[in-house]
């Protein structure tokens, strides 16, 4: 008897799943006959006849030039079913300072968390504090399949759970990781501008084994549990204390400049001969705090945070070319709750003014909402 492929965990999974991808082609085609789709998609669960099908792989330009592999809509199930059965050990698995893709975490949690590692600097008395920030070289597709295989039995074996769970967890999560999305897809959008992505971040310049997808919410999972060998490295062997990180960007914050500057070499040869990664030079940057921290969009300060021009900038592209009132509202809210944990007032008040022949703004400008018609 299975224990993961049930109908009640594949269909809590399909809920999950189409609470963001209810409007895509294949999304409205499953639902077409969603019961009888789960019932095939289960069938071939438990007979190992699964596969995963083949993805829409299109580039994004902003923030800047990334290839995206968009699974099919079964797939995306699967990936739920598969992230559904271990969400429950995030917390316990992963440090406290890992931000991205957990629950009751993400980028304002992250700065918040930041925020508050500058203000114990500043009110411990100490006359200069710096920090130095570091991320990843072309980390996705970068990521070893092999070890991070390795990883996740770890991680599943340790678990106490019945053997048939974690035969099942085993077989589901090699097919994922080892699966070439590059050998089965279909391209979309811009052409020339998928075909201007470096080969060293594509998967298309990958070899066997290596890389993960950007876009599989398994990758986003997956990626942590990678990175998580890094932060114990840090945490536990160089015994630092003010670390965090969002995916593959990290910063730490210290009195001791001298510490920061030796980190580099340490971080790097560490990534190099356990996780087959690299540092990007270019990106590590020592400064002191009371000059600023760029940071997940921010610019972050000693006793205030900005948000970034560039992060404005995408706003407005995404409002000049919004299809209706009704995604222009949801766009310009979602960009709000970005901006309201910043010094942003000044900012919101410009848009709603802008705006105010069409949308009506509450909450100190910090939401919109269309103006009633009615009369």
């Amino acid at each position: 008897m299975s224990i993961i492929f049930t109908y009640q965990k594949l269909y809590r999974a399909y809920l999950s799943c189409r609470q963001n991808k209810r409007k895509t082609v294949s999304a409205l085609d499953f639902e077409l006959n969603f019961e009888k789709n789960l019932r095939d998609l289960l069938r071939e669960l438990k007979n190992r006849k699964y596969a995963p099908g083949r993805s829409i792989c299109f580039a994004v330009s902003k923030p800047k030039v990334r290839e995206i592999f968009a699974s099919d809509f079964r797939d995306r199930i699967v990936h739920h079913l598969l992230v559904n059965e271990i969400i429950e050990y995030n917390r316990r698995r992963f440090i406290y300072d890992s931000y991205a893709c957990l629950k009751d975490k993400g980028t304002q949690k992250a700065i918040k968390r930041l925020k508050y590692f500058i203000r114990h600097e500043v009110n411990s008395g100490k006359k200069n504090s710096w920090y130095i920030k570091m991320d990843v070289a072309g980390f996705f597709a970068s990521i070893d399949q092999n070890i991070l295989f390795e990883i996740f039995s770890r991680f599943i074996e340790n678990k106490k759970r019945h053997p048939r769970w974690k035969i099942e967890m085993l077989w589901l999560g090699r097919l994922i990781i080892f699966y070439r999305c590059q050998d089965n897809f279909f391209a979309k959008g811009n052409l020339k501008l998928l075909a201007s992505v470096p080969l060293e971040k594509s998967m298309f310049g990958q070899p066997f084994n290596k890389g993960l997808p950007i876009g599989n919410y398994t990758s986003q999972f997956f990626a942590n549990l990678y990175l998580h060998e890094l932060d114990c490295f840090i945490k536990r062997e160089l015994k630092i204390k003010k670390y965090l990180r969002y995916v593959d960007d990290f910063v730490i914050i210290d009195s001791d400049v001298d510490k920061l500057r030796a980190l580099p070499d340490k971080v790097d040869k560490f990534l190099r001969e356990k996780l087959k990664l690299k540092l990007r030079p270019k990106k590590t940057i020592i400064r002191p705090i009371k000059s600023g921290i760029e940071f997940l969009g921010y610019f972050v300060k000693t006793d205030y945070a900005l948000v970034k021009n560039d992060i404005v900038q995408r706003l407005k592209e995404k409002m000049r070319v919004a299809t209706d009132d009704a995604n222009m509202m949801a766009t310009i809210n979602s960009y709000f709750g970005h901006f309201s944990h910043a010094q942003s007032f000044a900012l919101r008040a410009s848009v709603c003014k802008k705006l105010s022949h069409q949308f009506e703004y509450f909450d100190d400008c910090k939401k919109i909402n269309l103006i009633s018609r009615s009369s």
